[in-house]
């Protein structure tokens, strides 16, 4: 069993190492990029829909108590929303470590796993609203 989990971690080790940590640095600052732009499109057209009338409700529970509280409640699921943001600058910008090389790339591949994933979530949404709005003003206009 020893010996089996030494082959799993040196099978592991030499995936991480295997990364151009400078490539990987550049696609994450992309990724970052455009996690941010699709975060700003989700507010901005969710901002839109809400204006548009009362045939649009938010559907995320948190949101939708915090949008009752007008402005301020706003700015709290603003500030909820981007927090997850402050991670993942840091895991995009965070040097790699001479002392723990292993560290530092288990950091950037997990936000690159959690960039794409997040990317793909928020292109869903971000299509869903313009859908949405789209028919909405293609009806009414």
């Amino acid at each position: 069993m020893k010996e089996r989990r030494q082959m799993v971690r040196l099978k592991e080790t030499k995936f991480l190492m295997s990364f151009d940590i400078t490539k990987l640095s550049g696609r994450l600052v992309i990724l970052l990029s455009i996690f941010i732009a699709l975060n700003c499109f989700d507010a901005l057209t969710t901002l839109i829909a809400i204006n548009a009338g009362p045939s649009f409700v938010e559907h995320n529970p948190l949101a939708a108590s915090l949008f009752n509280l007008h402005f301020v409640g706003f700015v709290i699921a603003l500030v909820l929303k981007y927090v997850p943001v402050v991670p993942l600058v840091y895991a995009t910008y965070v040097k790699e470590s001479a002392s723990r090389p292993l560290a530092s790339r288990i950091v950037k591949v997990s936000a690159f796993v959690a960039l794409v994933a997040a990317d793909i979530l928020y292109v869903a949404i971000v299509g869903s609203n313009l859908r949405t709005l789209a028919s909405y003003y293609l009806v009414v206009g």
